[in-house]
């Protein structure tokens, strides 16, 4: 009778505690009592069988305390799960990255340059960056080009906020924009240069309103030189139009001899002062 006893308070203990410590565990809301009460009644029942009712507190206590070490918390496994999720980084740390309270880089702004090395925080979402995480700037204008309204403004020219050049500012000067003699058609040369002008304007047309100023040296009377510069002005805008420039915000103006950026007592100075100027005009 002892032995059967015996047996069935083992079964009995060892069922109870393979369902705390198993996968069915989880569902039980407090598996953690669950496992207390199988220890205790597990233990109790092999006291009792094996030294009648004077060890079924003595075996009780050793089940539960059996069952509790069998029987993980969830507590316990909450932190192997926190600790697990803490070994993963979205952005790994780099030397110079500031790091947040799980060791992880941050990227606050989501340029893919990460704070700490990133020297323009807050960059808008979209906005192409550099290698330091500020956003490009082609022109290199002072104006980023997602701000810039005026992309490609020639270098040196001073801009507004919005990356248009101020006006009274002179955007491009060319030389060597040559006419046929006593004429306003443009050489083949001359068209070549204008070239130039064609991309420096094609951003910026239809925001900025431009003076094309045609200059002559001083050969010849004032008077003259006036009316043969504003067709020669005129000539040029005709050929920045046909290669696509907005038109409408294109005025030619003919500055005659009037303008003279050089000596007009030599080959060299007069050469200087027959050229063409496109200047922001004031709106």
């Amino acid at each position: 009778m002892n032995i059967t006893v015996k047996l069935t308070a083992a079964l009995l203990t060892i069922g109870l505690l393979a369902g705390c410590a198993g996968p069915n565990q989880r569902a039980y809301q407090d598996y953690t009592l669950c496992s207390a009460l199988g220890g205790a009644v597990g233990g109790a029942a092999i006291g009792a069988a094996a030294s009648g009712g004077s060890g079924a507190a003595g075996g009780a206590a050793v089940g539960a305390m059996l069952a509790l070490l069998l029987c993980p918390t969830d507590e316990a496994q909450a932190a192997e799960t926190a600790a697990s999720e803490n070994t993963m980084c979205e952005h790994e740390p780099v030397p110079g990255a500031l790091l947040d309270a799980k060791g992880c880089a941050m990227d606050s702004d989501n340029d893919n340059v990460l704070d700490g090395i990133d020297m323009c925080a807050n960059t808008p979402a979209g906005v192409t960056v550099d290698d330091v995480g500020c956003p490009i700037d082609s022109d290199r204008d002072g104006v980023a080009d997602y701000k810039d309204l005026c992309p490609n403004t020639p270098e040196g020219v001073i801009v507004d906020e919005d990356g248009c050049p101020i006006a009274g500012q002179t955007i491009l000067s060319l030389t060597g924009v040559n006419f046929e003699f006593d004429k306003s058609t443009l050489t083949s040369e001359a068209q070549d240069t204008l070239d130039e002008a064609v991309e420096a304007l094609l951003n910026t047309d239809e925001v900025v309103e431009v003076r094309v100023e045609g200059h002559t040296d001083s050969i010849g009377s004032e008077e003259y030189n006036k009316q043969l510069s504003q067709e020669r002005a005129q000539s040029v805008v005709d050929y920045l139009v046909s290669n696509g420039v907005n038109g409408n915000n294109l005025i030619p103006v003919g500055m005659g001899e009037t303008s003279p950026v050089a000596n007009n007592a030599t080959d060299a100075g007069r050469a200087l002062n027959r050229r063409v100027d496109f200047v922001v005009n004031s709106q």
